[in-house]
């Protein structure tokens, strides 16, 4: 039966891994040696970074190459510079108080990847070096859209760490001929952990399947303009160029932009002067509803990854060039618009408001009907209104003053990003290294430990550990 055989070369990929695993755990006990391996995965993807992003783009259909190459660059990049030197092997710093106790890092095992289509190289090289930089082995399971140039990518990773003497087998990828959702699912149930970059069905897949797991939230950011921003010119360039990235597929791209009523002219002008073209008319308006959500819920896959000049087509207008996204304003929120949902292609919505509260409400109820734990960004000097945003919105990431797809901050760069309970995630940060190691927590007897006071029933203090 197909389902054997499935299982059977699923089963023959895993043990290898683990074997692949076992040998470098045993081998590799010096972190340069290790960091070594975990830069070749980076350094082969970032060489090759021009073929691969053409043939990204010519596979699947998604983005364009200038941006799927830029987006190599910055996440082979900046993955490197996160890890190297990282203590991933011995004893690491305990970050918790806990006196007398050290923490010693060790592998998982064998990590299982689920690739999205938007993304399969770069989501390759972060979840690669990852799992290496742990002394993990890790088995691709790429999207079928892209299974041709994830297995090049793979095939040429392969080469690169066997050159240094690694072992081969801490990277493989289900092949061509296997590629399919039966071999994924089989993957899960094998693997010790599983990453899963990709859909909510994939994601589901990923915390049900029985083993432990890191997935992905559905994105849908929202992103709020107060009245006292006073570089509307900045924050439209920005927010254009991070929403025709790449053809609006990242889930970090702006989808609705909350605008002061009494800057709507000023927002307009700066978005149209900087490649926004605006949909207007209840009629055209309409057109665009049914042409992104035919039934009314799902996105039609023909406007994924596409350009605002293709989808224009599609709706039978002629948009200009030099355009960068489509913009056009709604009214609803949530279950009142589809234009409420997170859409990927190059098309900003956006609302208007006159009391902060109420747009902030409406941003709630857009995340909580879709995108919850995410992210969502806001453009003011305002602290009082910056901590009100923060507290409300049910999302994992909220970045002040800069847009949500922005790598000037001190959160690790990722291409898995964890929501929480919220999106039905694990964690509700950004998937990083660190995630991927088991840790053994070494202690020793505290002679001066604390024991139970009368009273301390009634004590709110924070209860310290020792006594003098």
């Amino acid at each position: 039966m197909v389902e054997t055989n499935v299982r059977e070369y699923i089963g023959e990929l895993v043990k290898r891994a683990k074997a692949a695993q076992k040998e470098f755990e045993k081998t590799y006990t010096d972190q340069a040696k290790i960091d070594e391996v975990v830069r070749a995965i980076g350094k082969t993807i970032y060489d090759n970074r021009s073929v691969l992003a053409k043939e990204a783009c010519e596979e699947t259909q998604y983005g364009t190459v200038k941006m799927k190459e830029s987006k190599i660059v910055a996440t082979t990049t900046s993955q490197w510079n996160i890890m190297r030197g990282k203590k991933s092997v011995g004893y690491i710093k305990n970050l918790r108080d806990e006196p007398g106790v050290k923490v010693m890092a060790k592998p998982m095992g064998v990590i299982g990847c689920v690739m999205p289509s938007t993304n399969p190289i770069i989501t390759i090289a972060a979840n690669g070096m990852m799992s290496i930089k742990c002394r993990n082995a890790c088995i691709i399971a790429s999207h079928p859209s892209a299974k041709n140039v994830s297995t090049k990518t793979v095939d040429m990773v392969r080469k690169a760490i066997a050159a240094l003497g690694a072992p081969a087998d801490l990277i493989q990828i289900v092949d061509a001929a296997h590629a399919s959702i039966e071999a994924t699912s089989e993957l899960l149930s094998q693997c010790d952990c599983n990453i899963a970059t990709g859909g909510p069905g994939m994601v589901k897949s990923v915390y049900s399947c029985g083993r432990p797991g890191f997935g992905v939230g559905q994105g849908n950011c929202q992103e709020i303009i107060c009245e006292d921003w006073d570089d509307l010119e900045f924050m439209t360039t920005v927010a254009i160029n991070n929403r025709s990235y790449d053809n609006g597929v990242p889930c970090t791209s702006e989808q609705t932009i909350h605008v002061p009523t009494a800057m709507e002219a000023d927002f307009l002008k700066y978005m149209q002067k900087n490649g926004a073209y605006l949909i207007e008319g209840d009629e055209l308006k309409d057109s665009l509803r049914k042409l992104v959500f035919p039934d009314g819920e799902h996105i039609n896959r023909a406007v994924v990854g596409r350009s605002p000049q293709a989808v224009g087509e599609m709706l039978g207008i002629a948009v200009p060039e030099t355009c960068k996204t489509l913009i056009t304003k709604y009214s609803g929120s949530a279950e009142d618009d589809v234009l409420s949902r997170e859409i990927l292609f190059p098309l900003v919505r956006y609302v208007t408001y006159d009391k902060f509260e109420d747009t902030v409400a409406a941003a709630v109820a857009n995340l909580e009907m879709e995108g919850a734990g995410h992210n969502s960004c806001i453009w003011t000097h305002n602290q009082d209104k910056i901590e009100y945003a923060a507290n409300l919105l049910p999302v994992s990431r909220f970045q002040i003053n800069q847009t949500p797809f922005g790598i000037n901050n001190g959160m690790p760069t990722t291409s898995t990003l964890g929501c929480g309970t919220w999106g039905n995630n694990s964690i509700s940060e950004n998937l990083a290294w660190y995630h991927l190691m088991n840790t053994t927590r070494v202690s020793v007897t505290l002679k001066n430990r604390r024991t139970w006071k009368d009273g301390d029933w009634d004590d709110f203090g924070e209860c310290p550990i020792t006594e003098d």
